[in-house]
């Protein structure tokens, strides 16, 4: 259902929205778009909630941040460490399908899994780690506190459609524990430095409350990531050598951000995402190969986060799925 916002309205609203992340994609702390990216889409996604959901995202945004660039530099225990952080975070989700922010929380718990696996280097780095965590943590709480006020403000005095939430059947925080960590903990081992957290996005959308909106939101996910891939390599084969594709990954941002205010099917998010990440990820000459990374990366963590879901169900069987976090 969308929310009662007029076209030119949200337009200008849109791009008020993502004018804190190009201001970070222009400045030194340039590698941080990633997390804040991240924090931006858990707190506009928690619009329907309200405010103090949008908050609540807006803090854990820049509280993940610290403590993945802290864990990032623990050298020879950034697998232990790192994997702990991941799996705490998902934990830490349990109250959150039942009032609709589990698609979100599962952004911070990506987030996480971004500064951990890809780690940052700001300029005060020089300064010992917990400067640069903290000072990442104010970056990127800031600019998704930025979001959090801006949509509040335009959000206020109004009945926002509130979609139906059917009560939780799917252990979510814990399956969200055991892949995410467990896709961390592999990627920080044997893919360290890579888009190996990818696989983390993926399981952290497609896990849903309910068996039902588990599959059908797998679906779309494959769908969008498929239709986004192709989009992202016509546009890298179309794009001179000398452009930067920095300008259509937000324009591609800020599709997803229109598309979900006004309650497009997910598929067409999931694409415009897929198109935004890829462009704001690699170089111009890197595009293709990297979008076909992302693409064979999703599929991977789809199939995998299919294939837990599909065991556990039939482990447990239909009479004994009791409602959990």
């Amino acid at each position: 259902m969308a929310l009662p916002v007029g076209l030119g309205r949200l337009t200008l609203l849109v791009a008020v929205v993502l004018a804190p992340l190009v201001a970070i994609a222009l400045t030194p702390p340039a590698e941080l778009l990633g997390p804040a990216v991240l924090g931006a889409i858990a707190t506009a996604g928690s619009i329907r909630r309200g405010a103090p959901a949008m908050w609540r995202m807006a803090v854990s945004s820049g509280i993940i941040t610290v403590l993945g660039v802290a864990a990032a530099a623990t050298g020879p225990w950034l697998p232990v460490t790192g994997t702990l952080l991941v799996v705490a975070a998902s934990l830490a989700t349990s109250a959150l399908p039942k009032v609709g922010l589990a698609s979100s929380g599962g952004m911070v718990v990506t987030s996480g899994a971004l500064l951990l696996i890809k780690p940052v280097t700001i300029p005060v780095d020089a300064a010992g780690p917990w400067a640069a965590a903290v000072i990442s943590g104010l970056i990127v709480g800031g600019a998704t506190a930025w979001i959090a006020g801006l949509l509040s403000i335009v959000i206020r005095g109004r009945d926002l459609p509130r979609p139906e939430l059917p009560m939780p059947t799917v252990p979510y925080s814990a399956l969200l524990a055991v892949l995410a960590g467990g896709f961390t903990f592999i990627s920080l081992i044997a893919f360290p430095d890579s888009n190996a957290w990818w696989s983390v996005l993926t399981v952290a959308i497609i896990l849903q409350p309910t068996y039902d909106r588990l599959w059908s939101k797998l679906a779309a996910r494959v769908l969008g990531t498929v239709v986004g891939g192709v989009i992202a390599a016509a546009l890298a084969l179309v794009l001179p050598s000398t452009a930067t594709p920095a300008a259509l990954g937000f324009l591609a941002l800020a599709a997803n951000v229109v598309l979900t205010v006004k309650g497009a099917p997910y598929w067409q998010s999931a694409s415009a995402v897929t198109v935004a990440v890829v462009m704001l990820t690699f170089d111009s000459d890197a595009l293709i190969a990297g979008d076909l990374q992302r693409v064979l990366i999703t599929l991977l963590a789809a199939v995998v986060t299919a294939l837990a879901v599909a065991a556990m169900s039939r482990f447990a069987g239909p009479g004994t799925r009791t409602p959990q976090g």
